[in-house]
Order: C-alpha cells, then structure tokens, then sequence
C-alpha cells in the first residue's frame, strides 16, 4: 500500500468507526487504585520444606518454608500447623488442617523415620480429616524428603501409608 492509501484507510476507519465507537455508552474514567498485588512465592523443583496450603478452588498451592531446606519434617508441618501467614491469606490461600489445642510450638506434633515410611504423630483426630487436609499433611510431611510414603497418626488412629498426590 501506498502512503496515501494508508493515510486515506485510517482517515475512513477514523470517520466511520469514531461514531459508532463513541455511542457505546461507556464513559472513560481515571485509574482506580485497588493496592497492591498479593505475593506468594512458588517453589522451584527440588526445593525441599514445602508447605502446602489450599487454593481458593480446592488444589494445593506449595509454598516454601522460609528457612530452606527445612531441618525436619516436624519443623515443616509446624508452619503448616500455624497457618497461613497474612500475604498468603491475602493471594487466598487457607487450610483445612485443624488448629491444635496446644497453641505453643511444636503443639505435640513429632516424627520417626523407618526405611522410607516417616510417621507423624499429630495433636489431634485424623480418622475425620477431610481427604483435602489429609493430602496437606502429607504432601507437607514428605517435602522434606520425596521417598517417603507417609503415616498420620492421629489421638485416635493411624491413617496411610500414602504419597503426596497433586492436582493437576
């Protein structure tokens, strides 16, 4: 195309689509500022210590543990235990998992370790864990360590073993 028949194919989509797009009803306005963006950071593969909250949809959202690699499985589930911190509620991740009664760390939770099977024994009942809460503590569980198959023992009985299973 030539410059002028460029230049006359702008001046006639401007004259005929200028009305029509002006009689949209729409008003223009100014930005509107809504804060900022919520932040969550996602694990890279091969990070070990995760810890693995609910997504507003029901998937498991992997989150981190600050102080990587985590030292042991225990540690990793008592930051699972304390929930969400407030950046991860805001970007809305939350738990299924029951608060325990013990409010003071490690709130009775420990861990043993046998061939590639690691117990946890936790503060609370299992046995009516949602299938969601239950895959949070185990997925959380063997972040620190993938061989693992995971056992949950709860005050009331013993569930698993099982891997961590994702959503795709």
């Amino acid at each position: 195309m030539t410059r002028t028949r460029t230049a006359a194919a702008a001046a006639a989509a401007l004259l005929l689509g200028g009305p029509l797009l002006a009689g949209c009803g729409i008003k223009p306005t100014g930005v509107i500022e809504s804060g900022a963006a919520a932040k969550v950071i996602i694990p890279g593969p091969g990070t070990l210590g995760t810890v693995y909250f609910v997504m507003p949809d029901g998937r498991l959202a992997p989150v981190p543990e600050q102080d990587q690699p985590a030292k042991s499985p225990v540690s990793v589930l008592m930051r699972l235990l304390i929930g969400p911190l407030d950046e991860e509620k805001a970007a809305g991740l939350g738990t299924r998992v029951p608060a325990p009664a013990d409010r003071k760390p490690p709130f009775g939770l420990s861990a043993s370790v046998s061939g590639d099977v690691l117990e946890v024994r936790l503060p609370f009942a299992v046995a009516g864990l949602s299938d969601t809460a239950r895959r949070q503590l185990v997925c959380t569980a063997a972040s620190t360590n993938p061989k693992y198959t995971v056992v949950l023992r709860g005050t009331d009985t013993s569930v698993g073993p099982a891997r961590c299973e994702l959503d795709d």
